[in-house]
């Protein structure tokens, strides 16, 4: 891999982790269209997601603050594990289908169109609901059931897990800042998953290491700047736009597929 890949890929797990199209559908195309690109294995990735994880914290430290001063900080930790566990309950069983539909464009093609289905639902004008400090404990688990299923590729974990947090009660602003906090324990599980199962792979690092942490400095940054941008959208009511990018791309992607291009 060269740096100039690792800098790419970064760049489009940056963006596309918060916005509601998709991380895993644009890195599977994205990566099937490089030429003369050879899949680096489970380090990279694993790069690459602790960069947007680490651009959810910085981001994040003030509703995190927020929690602590306004005592219901240990709620909070409360419903993310709870979340947590719903989304590795639905998740750990998807995992090796998830892993073969990464290679089969009409897959991703479908969870692009589903992705862009959903977010037609996400109501045009509403901003009542519930705030931080209280969350509905079954908005939660329905919020990381929702994640769970987002392991496929081609459904956006962003879009589906803020659709999910409005149609549950979720003031709009902080069904956004929940998804985001809730990609954390995810991405961190995920992994401890992947390197435990994928250990044999960690070993020969030589040459990889500059990438990784070009990959991971890239995917923070523009992770951060997509993050700001997915509140703003979000808040004004705008998210669901992103449906008319995802319908025409998972067409595109699959008369790519059937007329042998990718």
């Amino acid at each position: 891999m060269t740096l100039e890949q690792a800098v790419l890929l970064g760049l489009v797990q940056g963006l596309t982790e918060f916005l509601p199209v998709s991380s895993s559908g644009h890195l599977a195309i994205a990566q099937r269209l490089l030429p003369g690109f050879v899949q680096p294995g489970v380090v990279f990735d694993v790069a690459l997601h602790l960069g947007t994880a680490l651009a959810v914290i910085a981001l994040e430290w003030r509703r995190l603050v927020e929690a602590v001063r306004g005592g219901f900080a240990l709620l909070l930790a409360a419903q993310i594990g709870v979340a947590t566990l719903a989304t590795a309950i639905v998740a750990l069983p998807l995992r090796g289908f998830a892993e073969a539909a990464f290679t089969r464009p009409l897959l991703v093609a479908a969870g692009l169109a589903a992705s862009g289905i959903v977010l037609l639902a996400l109501p045009r004008a509403r901003a009542d609901g519930a705030a931080a400090d209280a969350t509905p404990w079954r908005t939660a688990a329905l919020v990381g059931l929702v994640q769970g299923v987002a392991v496929m590729p081609g459904l956006s974990r962003s879009g589906v897990t803020i659709v999910a947090g409005v149609l549950g009660g979720l003031e709009r602003r902080w069904a956004a800042d929940f998804s985001f906090l809730l990609s954390v324990p995810a991405v961190l599980g995920a992994a401890v998953v992947e390197t435990s199962v994928y250990r044999k792979e960690l070993v020969p690092l030589e040459g990889l290491a500059p990438a990784c942490v070009a990959g991971a400095v890239v995917a923070a940054i523009v992770g951060g700047l997509a993050i700001v941008l997915v509140r703003r959208l979000v808040h004004e009511g705008q998210l669901r736009h992103f449906s008319w990018y995802l319908l025409p791309l998972a067409a595109l992607v699959a008369a790519s597929s059937l007329l042998g291009w990718m």
